[in-house]
């Protein structure tokens, strides 16, 4: 979704642009992790200069955001792309889960500036790439600094089109987990820079449980966009056997769909691939197998369940933005069993089926979760009345389960007026799931007397073993 955040203005006036400031020796061909930021929150980052590296030649660079820190592990996806399209890579070890967008944004000017310092850098030739906080932070960068060449946003992205500078048209591409809610939003901004003219490019992964970065050869494709980029732009010499690698590469990747029976993923590949490489002399001609593929039954299938997929989903997103608002603005609880009825059925869906109706419904579920979190973020902490602070939050329940936040909230909110049953109802759903932070369930703050109620106790007890009040032996 794209989010209006007006900070950024302000920013500008206190993170400075790029410019040369200090000289350090790193070896070649070797990742250096923890290198020291010199800032107040003594941070640090990992660095890796190709072979090859001159010092006395200005160098591309890409900046990448791990959202967990992770600067060694993701150096290390990015080392190929390094030795093969000679970039540095620096990587940052600050955890951005750990903190919103605007304070990442003021934590990262420090580390951008001092690799910039450190070495000699081709200011024309400033990348940066990020996995999920990591893209959305990749992408808020450009508004800050006004010479980013590209950005690679993986899983997820940020965009205020109000404060986009039209005078700097990077390149944005974004590769995107199949089965990830995030996709529609990457797809959303791409389509909005694809509108505005700015060079556009997006490439799909299958992800596991968890957000992890996509193989080294998805990394490696979606890199090239930015170096042949760069070629048309005239930032870099046209290297032919450069451009015959990235080439054979991405068609050897596109094989490799073909052979695993990923056919419409193949033929997006190849087709992608051609408008790709047009217009840098080389003899290229794909379209006896993207023939071949067009006469496969099995293409035709899948071309057919994907794009009713997307259909149905587009469909039933717009029907869940507009139910949930109505509900939240009247707090109808006579509706939250419909909407666990959703869940549910979801949820069979992506046991039931696979391919595109599964990554539907998973993408469908983790929408459904992202919204109720947007509304409850919104309502909790605001002035509305405790109707509709208990209604958001046992929304939250609904679409995650394990998350504690929502349970705690409807307990303090019942507990405070006098709605003791809704309060043990919903501290036994908590319990069920596993919690088993018996301080924070003392915590709650203006609940005293069901804190100190025998069935607040006994419930405690029946899940934890044990009980602050009204011990077993008393």
């Amino acid at each position: 979704m794209m989010k209006k955040i007006p900070f950024l203005i302000l920013l500008l006036s206190f993170i400075p642009q790029l410019g040369n400031t200090q000289e350090i020796e790193i070896p070649l061909g070797r990742i250096v992790d923890s290198i020291p930021t010199k800032d107040s929150i003594a941070s640090s980052f990992a660095l890796y200069l190709p072979q090859d590296f001159d010092e006395k030649k200005e160098w591309p660079v890409i900046f990448v955001f791990d959202p967990q820190g992770r600067g060694r592990a993701a150096t290390q996806l990015f080392r190929t792309v390094a030795e093969e399209q000679s970039y540095v890579i620096a990587a940052s070890n600050l955890n951005l889960e750990k903190d919103s967008l605007k304070n990442n944004l003021t934590k990262i000017g420090p580390f951008i500036n001092q690799v910039d310092g450190m070495l000699a850098i081709d200011r024309e030739q400033v990348y940066l790439a990020g996995l999920s906080e990591g893209g959305r932070l990749a992408t808020a960068l450009p508004f800050i600094y006004n010479n980013i060449s590209g950005v690679l946003a993986v899983e997820n992205a940020w965009l205020n089109t109000d404060y986009l500078n039209s005078g700097n048209k990077f390149m944005f591409s974004a590769i995107a987990c199949e089965s990830r809610s995030t996709m529609g939003i990457l797809k959303e901004i791409e389509n909005y820079f694809d509108k505005e003219d700015y060079p556009t490019e997006m490439n799909f992964y299958t992800c596991e449980d968890g957000v992890e970065w996509p193989a080294a050869d998805v990394i490696q494709n979606a890199v090239a966009g930015f170096t042949l980029n760069a070629i048309k732009e005239g930032k870099r010499p046209k290297n032919l056997d450069l451009i015959k690698q990235l080439y054979n590469a991405e068609v050897e990747y596109a094989q490799v769909l073909r052979r695993t029976r990923n056919y419409y993923q193949a033929f997006e590949k190849l087709k992608q691939i051609e408008d790709k490489y047009d217009d840098f002399g080389l003899e290229i001609d794909l379209r006896d197998q993207i023939k071949n593929i067009r006469r496969n039954k099995a293409f035709r299938q899948q071309r057919r369940d994907y794009r009713n997929a997307i259909a149905s989903e587009n469909a039933k997103r717009e029907d869940y933005i507009y139910y949930m608002d109505g509900d939240v603005m009247t707090s109808n609880f006579e509706n939250v069993g419909w909407w666990a009825a959703q869940v549910q059925e979801l949820k069979e869906n992506e046991e039931k089926f696979s391919g595109p109706k599964q990554n539907k419904a998973i993408r469908l579920l983790g929408f459904l979760d992202a919204l109720s979190k947007s509304y409850y973020d919104t309502y909790v902490n605001s002035k509305a009345n405790a109707r509709s602070k208990v209604f958001v939050s046992i929304l939250r329940t609904i679409f995650d389960k394990d998350d504690p936040e929502a349970y705690l909230n409807i307990i303090k909110i019942a507990g405070h007026d006098g709605d003791h049953e809704t309060a043990l109802l919903y501290l036994e759903d908590l319990l069920k799931t596993g919690f088993d932070n018996m301080d924070a369930l003392y915590d709650i703050e203006g609940i005293l007397d069901l804190k100190l109620s025998k069935a607040y106790n006994e419930k405690i007890r029946e899940y934890l073993g044990e009980a602050k009040y009204y011990n077993a032996d008393s």
